[in-house]
């Protein structure tokens, strides 16, 4: 039976349109670069920084997680809880089934949540899943809502979770671009990018908890005696049972190339073979650049000229491309064939970049900093916000020219006459 057949009826969660996400992927141009053979039956590339779709197989599709789920359990922990608070292990949270993952905690021991999120992240135990949820939340079940409420703020189109750690439930599924953003989100948090990168590591006997627990990371591709090992991966989850297949979730770094890699129901192995044939497609068939360094559209020469943007402001010599903001380009594309739309939300005003109609990213722009404000724009920062100014087109440059040589003549105008008819001294000494 094919996996999307089985979830007919599950319960339903408000969420983003699945229908936008699967029509943008549409979208992507003919000539756009192919990777090599993909081998699984859903998969996604992502840029880490933009949000940008490289590569999508089936990416909305419903899939059972497995433990790729423990990527959402680690970031509800990181962002309510302290690596030192003290997480008890009651009796609920170490029942899980003979032969799952597990690091052997028992009923009544207590571990710091920085061991936990190593104890979830590495060797996968899932009774450590269980048992963050109850200090998070009080409870599994309240948790697990958390779970879902977190996905549908990412912009998750085709995910329900039911319980913490991914264990096999027919109503626990989500989809390859719903992974991709829970890591394109933790990536950007420090503590995660330390703990999910080890390869290894040791609980030693303590006065908390009075015994030894090797953990090793089942992420094979961090680990250089691995055939399977890769320089550019600096990270990722792995999960399996035997609905889901093999799936992994990679994060990877290039020369400045930041990708997020999904492969999700593979054969045994073939998630890192197919992980390694996406990562050498998007590293080598594409290339980073900085917008704020390539546009000039919004150049102080470029207010005499005409364009088809459409700035929320008439002072556009006031906006500048926030400077650390990337897009990847195919290699075969160049930055001035592309395409600008303006947009404006509740979180400020960008500039997406479009390659054939398809969207390659967003760039902020920024207003400048009052003391940088040149001449009478200075004097108020609240001329130049955003919400205090109409959405209007850059204005005409023939008829800029024209007003400041309106302006030039008339000056000349009034000098001369003022000279020409100034009264003369009459008076000698």
């Amino acid at each position: 039976m094919a996996v999307s057949a089985i979830f007919s009826g599950t319960a339903a969660y408000a969420r983003a349109d699945r229908n936008s996400v699967d029509a943008v992927i549409s979208s992507i141009p003919p000539d756009w670069p192919v990777p090599g053979e993909v081998h699984c039956r859903a998969a996604i590339l992502m840029d880490a920084d933009s949000g940008e779709i490289l590569y999508a197989l089936r990416a909305t599709d419903p899939m059972y997680p497995a433990s790729t789920t423990k990527l959402m359990t680690a970031l509800l922990a990181l962002e309510n809880a302290s690596l030192s608070d003290v997480v008890h292990f009651s009796s609920r949270a170490v029942a899980i089934p003979s032969g799952s993952s597990h690091i052997g905690m028992r009923r009544g021991e207590d571990m710091v949540m920085k061991e936990c999120l190593i104890s979830l992240l590495l060797p996968s135990a899932n009774e450590v899943a269980n048992a963050i949820a109850e200090h998070v939340s009080g409870d599994q079940k309240t948790f697990v809502a958390r779970m879902n409420d977190r996905m549908v703020q990412l912009g998750g189109v085709n995910t329900v979770f039911k319980n913490t750690n991914g264990l096999q439930d027919t109503e626990h599924y989500t989809c390859a671009y719903d992974l991709a953003l829970i890591m394109k989100e933790l990536v950007g948090n420090s503590t995660f990018v330390d703990i999910a990168s080890l390869q290894s590591y040791v609980h030693h006997p303590d006065s908390l908890l009075p015994k030894t627990i090797p953990m090793t990371n089942t992420n094979m591709m961090i680990r250089p005696s691995s055939e399977y090992y890769n320089e550019n991966v600096i990270l990722g989850k792995t999960g399996h049972t035997a609905e889901s297949g093999y799936n992994l979730v990679i994060y990877a770094e290039k020369d400045g190339t930041k990708l997020i890699s999904v492969v999700m129901g593979a054969e045994s192995g073939y998630q890192y073979i197919s992980t390694e044939s996406l990562l050498n497609y998007g590293f080598h068939s594409f290339r980073s650049v900085l917008p704020a360094e390539l546009d000039d559209s919004l150049n102080i020469e470029n207010r005499f000229t005409s364009s088809g943007l459409s700035l929320p402001t008439p002072e556009v010599s006031l906006l500048h491309l926030n400077a650390g903001e990337t897009i990847l380009l195919p290699e075969t594309v160049t930055f001035d064939s592309l395409d600008k739309q303006v947009t404006r939300d509740t979180t400020g005003i960008y500039i997406t970049y479009l390659y054939r109609g398809y969207p390659l990213g967003s760039v902020a722009l920024s207003y400048s900093a009052r003391e940088n404000l040149p001449g009478i724009f200075a004097e108020s920062e609240e001329s130049v916000r955003p919400k205090d100014v109409p959405e209007l087109k850059m204005a005409d440059g023939w008829l800029i020219l024209a007003l400041a040589g309106l302006t030039i003549v008339t000056g000349l105008l009034i000098w001369y006459l003022v000279r020409r008819f100034k009264p003369r001294n009459t008076f000698r000494s």
